[in-house]
Order: C-alpha cells, then structure tokens, then sequence
C-alpha cells in the first residue's frame, strides 16, 4: 500500500474524478463519497479540519503538532475510516491532500482524503461500519453518497448510525 500526501498548487479546487468539493465548511459535519466498481472501492473523506484537529491553522505548539501527526498517521489506516463486512478488502493506496494548502481567505481548512481499496468477493459485502465517530468526537454528521453496481444512494451517517448496507 502506498500514502500520499499531495501539495496541491491551486488551493485546492481541483476537481477529482469521481470526487465532489463542496464549497459548505460546516463544522461537525464531512461528506464521504463511495463508488464501486467490480473489485475496486474509491471512498473520498472531505471535512473540516476542525473535526479531527479541534484547529484548523498551522500546528504552533507542540501538543498541537503532535496532534496533528497523530491525526495523519490514524489516517493511514483504513481501520480509522471504516471496517469491510462480509468480504476482504485492502488499501493499494491512501492520498491525504496537503490540508494546509486548502486553507481559504476566512481560515478555514479541509481535509481530503482518498482511499483506493481491492475487494476480494466484492459482491459479498454486507454493509461497511464507519469509524469515524468513535475516535472524532467533533464529527457530528457524515452525509454519504454512494455509486454501487444496484444503483446511487444518499444518506447521512451520526454517532448512533454509523453503518452503510451495502447489498
């Protein structure tokens, strides 16, 4: 698996293919979007860094660094985002954006965050459990939007429904 961290020179309004920017800040809340394509799984995490920072500037003490790399490092694991059920699934590669390079005139900064994943038995997969809420407790809503092979879907994740049914 590799990590990236991408610096990105034009602020951050480039335009992924099959990611979405939202030009909302709101804190407390992130959008995931989710696309399946036969043993591929692209999930894209978008919030504000103040949902996982408790900031949103450049790190200036070292409690502050220290959070700040702690958060980078739980978001090289896969198992930080979420869990697979019902079938295996490995990251080939995570890419986190440079988060202060995406920092707007008023301060605040995003995060975004790709994840590619393989899939073994994709078509076995029951629901993903989202981990988001256990470990960041500023993040109060996650709206979803999935692509899978039975069709789109909307819908918005909280701290007492944190599972996404897949099949």
């Amino acid at each position: 698996m590799s990590v990236t961290y991408a610096d990105k020179a034009d602020g951050g309004h480039e335009q992924h293919a099959g990611h979405r920017h939202h030009d909302a800040h709101v804190h407390g809340m992130a959008t995931l979007d989710l696309v399946m394509d036969g043993e591929a799984l692209m999930i894209h995490l978008q919030s504000p860094l103040m949902n996982f920072l408790g900031f949103e500037h450049q790190p200036e003490t070292a409690q502050q660094k220290h959070i700040y790399r702690d958060m980078l490092q739980q978001f090289e694991l896969l198992e930080t985002l979420l869990t697979v059920e019902g079938a295996s699934c490995h990251a080939e590669s995570i890419e986190i954006d440079d988060v202060f390079a995406n920092q707007n005139e008023a301060g605040h900064t995003d995060i975004d965050i790709s994840y590619f994943l393989r899939c073994e038995q994709p078509d076995k997969i029951t629901g993903l459990q989202i981990n988001l809420f256990d470990i960041y407790n500023r993040l109060e809503l996650l709206q979803v939007q999935m692509v899978l092979p039975s069709g789109q879907q909307q819908l918005e994740l909280n701290p007492q429904r944190t599972t996404l049914r897949i099949n």
